[in-house]
């Protein structure tokens, strides 16, 4: 594994992203006495997925939704083409998020780095490395079983 191109070793992890971002901190005038905050309590978040390469190539993110068919994504928005924007019932990443990112965004940006290496990997795909964190809700059998059929170790 340590003859892998820094190209071929990804990290992703995942964050909340506040839908209503709250902070302690106002616009109020400097000694204002009674200053109103609005939003603490809103807890609603959306997922956002970010992924770079260990040679510092950023990958498209990940945007997911809370809802149940695609009419919960934002109307009026228009995403960059190829950033990965898709929904589930809670927001949070699971095995088919994590599955369709993987076919969609991870195989064909991995392809494309090694179709750019000397040709004496064309016949043994060059192994590629991912880092994340394995939690049950987006890893299973199938993902690891993508995963190695893409030789994505």
């Amino acid at each position: 594994m340590e003859d892998i191109p820094s190209q071929l070793i990804i990290n992703w992890d995942q964050t909340g992203i506040s839908i209503v971002p709250g902070s302690s901190w106002t616009m109020a005038p400097s000694g204002s006495r009674r200053v109103e905050i609005v939003g603490l309590g809103d807890k609603r978040q959306n997922t956002a997925v970010f992924r770079v390469s260990l040679s510092g190539d950023f990958l498209p993110p990940q945007v997911i939704y809370t809802g149940k068919t695609p009419a919960s994504h934002p109307n009026g928005v228009t995403f960059p083409a190829d950033w990965h924007i898709t929904h589930t019932e809670n927001h949070w990443a699971n095995k088919r998020t994590m599955k369709d990112y993987i076919t969609t965004v991870i195989v064909p940006y991995i392809e494309k780095i090694r179709s750019q290496l000397p040709q004496s990997h064309v016949a043994s795909p060059q192994p590629a490395l991912v880092i994340f964190d394995v939690f049950k809700g987006q890893m299973c059998q199938s993902t690891i079983d993508l995963l190695m059929e893409n030789n994505i170790h």
